[in-house]
């Protein structure tokens, strides 16, 4: 058995989520309603220090001391989600929460820790977080840098020569008063050099720049919950209920052997016990045996050897029927 607690500071939510979780068929026995203005109610919340860590009580008697309502109820192990998730649909107070409210007032509260708790189970879930960074996958750089080549040209110069012949004449000229005078003639020589000059021009442009375009990638990951599966054990049958089964056992065994059957109760009750109580229940004999020899000869001194085999089957048969 369980037993769920809700604390809520409204008594009409306390009350509804009550009536809730009796709709559903848990039993008004198995039920209970924690005030601070119940003469009755103090001895059920002093056994919740009793029940509950003394960090996780405090939590919620402090609760209940500013007016709150605690709802309580006693379900199997199959049945506890059920009866957590019906009064978490009643505005139930999310202790956590409180418990940063109340360190406000009083710093050396705290909450217990679930993984350290022996009777408390967390149920994990991995979650997909995908974001996005930007990655450098490469980089271009443009810059300018001078060569020099050599070139050639031909051009058409034009060259002038001055030249002076002489020619043999034999002509008569009539004789004028202006024939002797002096005369003169000029004639310019003219070449053509080549003037070099040097012109710049934009032949191309190299520009950089950047394509961006979107695309959608699908991500594949693989995601991991550990749940906490329920086992409902079946309650431990009594001693007496095997009765049968160990006379059977001694009679077929033992009855030759000189010993009396009263003389195995010792033993057959001792696997009885080990047999309904952890560790010893859940493991393999070869793990049990160890603890279960020091433990029977601290009472029993020398004898182990002698009773391993009764306290062996009762074991095994009290193990195998529940």
């Amino acid at each position: 058995m369980k037993t769920v607690i809700g604390l809520f500071d409204d008594r009409e939510e306390g009350m509804r989520a009550y009536t809730a979780l009796h709709d559903e068929g848990f039993a008004l026995a198995d039920l209970d309603i924690l005030t601070n203005d119940d003469e009755d109610d103090v001895p059920k919340l002093e056994n919740l220090r009793r029940n509950l860590p003394a960090s996780d009580a405090e939590v919620y008697l402090e609760g209940v001391r500013q007016g709150g309502t605690i709802i309580t109820a006693n379900v199997t192990d199959s049945t506890a989600t059920r009866a957590a998730e019906i009064m978490s649909n009643f505005n139930m107070v999310v202790i956590a929460d409180r418990v940063a409210e109340l360190k406000k007032v009083n710093p050396n509260l705290t909450l217990s820790d679930p993984a350290r708790d022996e009777n408390v189970l967390e149920v994990i879930e991995e979650d997909l977080q995908v974001g996005k960074t930007a990655v450098e996958r490469g980089r271009m750089r443009i810059y300018s840098v001078v060569t020099e080549r050599e070139v050639s040209q031909n051009v058409a110069l034009r060259d002038e020569t001055l030249r002076v012949s002489r020619r043999p004449v034999n002509r008569q000229v009539e004789i004028r008063p202006d024939l002797f005078q002096e005369r003169s003639f000029e004639m310019v020589e003219m070449d053509e050099i080549a003037l070099v000059g040097k012109t710049a021009r934009v032949v191309e442009e190299i520009v950089l720049g950047k394509e961006v375009a979107e695309k959608i990638e699908t991500i594949k990951e693989t995601l991991r919950r550990q749940d906490v599966e329920i086992e409902e054990i079946p309650a431990a049958r009594p001693f007496a209920d095997y009765d049968a089964d160990f006379r059977a056992f001694y009679n077929e065994k033992l009855s030759n052997k000189g010993v009396q059957y009263d003389e195995l109760r010792p033993a057959l009750n001792y696997g009885y016990s080990l047999a309904t109580r952890e560790p010893f229940r859940s493991s393999p004999w070869s793990a049990v045996e160890q603890d279960a020899r020091r433990i029977w000869e601290e009472k029993n001194p020398g004898t182990w050897d002698q009773s391993k085999a009764v306290i062996h089957y009762a074991w095994e048969k009290v193990r195998s029927a529940r």
